[in-house]
């Protein structure tokens, strides 16, 4: 069983929890944990490594695995192994004197620069459709009717809204209304179950600054939305991913990650997940409450698409399913609305909210008042729901129109998701690396799609890609699946195509 030894100064530092259904080595993968530690600072000049017996049983390996990780770590000048001192690191983390970076600081800039994305066009290919763009397409923001809220509100209030808010929850005018429309998911939500954020990012960095420390263990599905896995990295957090498939979540396996000692928050997105555009079932989702009834690890359930459903009934949350009330939801306008609106919240009890609002006093003191009291009007004119019924409408048409092009272009051995709303699918194929071999060769094609890899926490090779539907029209969507589907019946004729990723 993994030990869960936080960071302190003159202590052992955390043992690693491994992945033993990636290609990557065990002794790389403790190898590269403790130099990540080290590089970043969190595992300073000077502090010893814990005993090779102490990682080997943690960690459930041979201990001559462990020697052959602090060896890679000693070849790499990181670390030196002193008799009666045990494993020392002897390398200062890369912060420049002149520049000192914290260990948060050092992660996030680290991730954003090797975070892969969509392959680009070459230069001088036209561009045949954009299914990479998750961002809302700017020709559907209600523009007039936004700044027809923002005026009446400054006409009537003026100054009032212009200062602090002093609501540390957000106002309460807003959180009686948004309360009241979540009551299709969550039945009994009241105002006082809400936490306005400045959008769904923040309210993830709250929880983890909430319930983790650096060295603890956060599980999430695999694949999953590739900025949580920067957010995990910047906060000095190790990850176990539990499969998301067409069967929904490895129920076993998650029950089991929940058991670990340094498992302290559970992420998942069980509608319209990202990347896939799956969704948990009504049975899913009480199959999975029953697994997390035996543990009191919190779950934040992202529910950044829940309104943008086109067909079929709201499913509960699990919050409202959850009967140890550890779970949180989270929520926002930014993707229904547009981006510039950081306006999100979380659902939760009292006991979740209450230490979650006095953390973020300290980041921000609070949520922009004047957007929060603009969003109030605008969705007290009907100016919302006119715009999400637009919204809805017009998915729902891409949504066909990319079923109706996938039966016509698809060749056998490819599956796509039909998602019931949200603005993403998943074509996959059948061998790991075809999903990115796809995405270049699309891309010089002038169709652009995100390889799976993005999504993946170790990078592997994918079978599939993300089709994003936000930035594609229905007639986009047909000429750019004519060119997915000649090219993924290229790369099912010749396999070995895709054999350079893996």
């Amino acid at each position: 069983m993994v030990q869960n030894v936080r960071y302190v100064p003159g202590m052992a530092w955390a043992i690693p929890e491994l992945h033993r259904d990636t290609a990557q080595p065990l002794a790389a993968q403790i190898a590269g944990f403790y130099a990540e530690a080290i590089r970043s600072g969190r595992l300073p000049l000077g502090e010893r490594l814990p005993p090779i017996r102490a990682v080997a049983e943690g960690a459930g390996v041979a201990r001559g695995i462990v020697q052959a990780a602090y060896l890679a770590l000693a070849e790499q000048g990181l670390v030196e192994a002193t008799v009666g001192r045990g494993t020392v690191v002897v390398h200062s983390s890369g912060a420049s004197p002149a520049q000192p970076l914290s260990a948060y600081a050092e992660a996030a800039l680290r991730r954003l620069e090797e975070m892969p994305g969509a392959p680009p066009l070459p230069p001088g290919r036209p561009l045949v459709a954009n299914f990479a763009e998750l961002a809302p397409d700017a020709g559907s923001f209600p523009v007039g009717e936004w700044r027809a809220a923002m005026d009446a509100l400054l006409a009537a209030r003026g100054a009032a809204v212009l200062g602090y808010g002093h609501e540390a929850n957000g106002l309460p005018e807003l959180r009686a209304l948004l309360a009241e429309r979540w009551r299709s998911h969550d039945p009994a939500v009241t105002a006082d179950d809400l936490l306005v954020t400045a959008g769904a990012q923040q309210a993830l960095d709250l929880a983890l600054r909430t319930f983790c420390a650096p060295g603890d263990t956060v599980v999430t599905t695999a694949p999953s939305y590739h900025q949580m896995f920067g957010l995990l990295q910047a906060h000095g957090l190790q990850v176990v991913t539990v499969p998301f498939t067409a069967a929904g979540l490895d129920l076993e396996r998650l029950a089991a990650a929940l058991a670990r000692p340094s498992v302290r928050l559970l992420y998942l997105m069980p509608t319209f997940h990202n990347p896939t555009g799956r969704t948990l079932d009504l049975p899913q989702r009480r199959a999975l409450v029953e697994v997390l009834a035996q543990s009191r690890v919190p779950v934040v359930e992202d529910e950044y698409q829940h309104s943008l459903r086109c067909r079929g009934t709201p499913l509960p949350t699990l919050r409202s399913l959850d009967p140890r009330g550890l779970t949180l939801t989270v929520a926002t306008v930014s993707k229904e609305l547009f981006p510039a609106l950081r306006l999100g919240w979380l659902v939760g009890g009292a006991d979740l909210l209450r230490p979650m609002a006095a953390v973020k006093r300290f980041m921000d003191l609070e949520t922009s008042p004047l957007l929060q009291a603009a969003l109030v009007e605008f969705v007290r004119a009907g100016a919302l729901d006119r715009h999400l019924q637009r919204l809805r409408t017009e998915l729902a048409a891409r949504h066909q129109a990319l079923q109706d092009a996938a039966r016509a272009e698809l060749p056998a051995g490819c599956t796509i998701t039909d998602p019931d709303g949200g603005f993403v699918a998943w074509l996959e194929l059948p061998l790991p690396g075809q999903g990115d071999r796809l995405a270049e060769l699309a891309a010089e094609r002038g169709v652009r799609v995100v390889p799976g890899r993005v999504f993946d926490l170790h990078g592997q090779p994918a079978r599939g890609v993300r089709l994003s539907l936000t930035r594609a029209d229905t007639t986009s969507i047909a000429a750019g699946m004519a060119v997915l589907g000649r090219v993924a019946r290229d790369l099912l004729q010749s396999p070995r195509a895709a054999q350079s990723f893996l």
